[in-house]
């Protein structure tokens, strides 16, 4: 329709009428790119909006994991300094060696920490968060994950030598009796029934400490352990930090 008007124009050399019908077009042309992008640019910030309720609860989730690992590692080093104490006090267990074996037993618990945050990768990949103090801040969580996580990559050399000494038959009590894991939290019952007879948990004890390498690697591992629960607090602000900017990025777009 509007061709044929122009043609027409054309031929009548009405120039102004031209120009007014140009013009239209290219009005015409600019109204629907900028309501295009208008529309795609509010798709777009609507899923950035999803994803960072998505990103939030991983987040939650993430300070939920540190806050159960730093129960466990705070009982772990709890069992070294009492298993430390009595091997430097040098005195017999007697007929009570039992929470004594534990003690060894639980000062080996080792667990893996894995930070990873899927949904904040999938929002980089898209040029999101936009607002960069989200960005910085959830850098610098998962910097200060990689380096709360970098320790714990290999099991201590202690956790192999000790779990070597203690008896066998001191094992499956143990798992079933003394160790917990429900919905993914590892606990240590402290303290737990006894599973086995007195012999053969002062046979056990008298292994370990026995043993020349045992006090050099739980010392190691027991020291370590006393002071990495609380590095975890740095892992926590720096979460809470993050969680914080999301909250008021969220609220400002509802």
């Amino acid at each position: 329709m509007l061709l044929r008007r122009v043609i027409a124009h054309f031929r009548k050399q009405e120039w102004t009428a031209i120009g007014i019908d140009f013009l239209i077009v290219v009005m015409g042309v600019f109204i629907g790119i900028q309501v295009a992008n208008w529309n795609e640019d509010r798709a777009a910030r609507a899923r950035e909006r999803l994803l960072l309720v998505d990103l939030r609860a991983e987040i939650v989730e993430s300070i939920a994991q540190t806050h159960i690992k730093r129960r466990a590692f705070e009982q772990v080093g709890r069992s070294g300094q009492r298993a430390m104490a009595f091997l430097d006090a040098g005195a017999s267990c007697g007929d009570d060696c039992w929470p004594v074996l534990v003690d060894f037993f639980h000062a080996s618990q080792w667990q893996r920490f894995d930070f990873t945050l899927p949904t904040y990768a999938e929002m980089r990949r898209n040029g999101w968060p936009r607002q960069r103090t989200i960005v910085d801040a959830v850098e610098d969580y998962l910097r200060q994950a990689a380096q709360v996580a970098a320790p714990m990559e290999q099991p201590p050399a202690y956790r192999a030598l000790v779990r070597g000494l203690i008896p066998l038959a001191a094992h499956a009590p143990y798992w079933k009796n003394c160790f917990s894991l429900l919905n993914g939290e590892e606990s240590y019952v402290d303290p737990c029934p006894v599973g086995v007879s007195p012999q053969v948990s002062a046979a056990g004890v008298a292994a370990i400490s026995g043993n020349v390498e045992i006090h050099r690697m739980l010392t190691e591992y027991a020291g370590f352990m006393g002071g990495y629960a609380d590095s975890l607090g740095g892992q926590q602000k720096a979460a809470e930090l993050a969680l914080d900017l999301i909250d008021k990025e969220l609220a400002g777009r509802q």
